[in-house]
């Protein structure tokens, strides 16, 4: 089996302002988004004068290869799937036939 992993490493930050639109933009000012993409704002708290707090989460970019392999294909699954290191998920995983 061969697949790619995608780290699960997240970044969060919060920012407030006098209006939404405020306190997306300190959010994600605060973000380090160096490797990272932007993946969701919510917001935390609003008040009736508009002033509101968001929190943003940034979702790293890393990926890498990952290879398993088994007797069966069943085998091979299993394998790739329980040497997935803590912290990644695995994508884009396909059956490879040598031989």
């Amino acid at each position: 089996m061969r697949g790619e992993l995608r780290s699960t490493e997240t970044r969060e930050s919060e920012g407030s302002g006098d209006n939404i639109e405020a306190a997306r933009q300190a959010a994600i000012a605060a973000l380090d988004l160096d490797g990272f993409e932007l993946q969701q704002i919510n917001a935390v708290t609003s008040k009736a004068t508009g002033e509101t707090t968001v929190r943003a989460v940034a979702r790293a970019w890393d990926t890498r290869p990952h290879e398993a392999t088994g007797s069966s294909y069943e085998d091979a699954l299993r394998a790739f799937r329980e040497s997935v290191p803590e912290g990644w998920q695995a994508q884009n995983v396909r059956e490879v036939r040598e031989g």
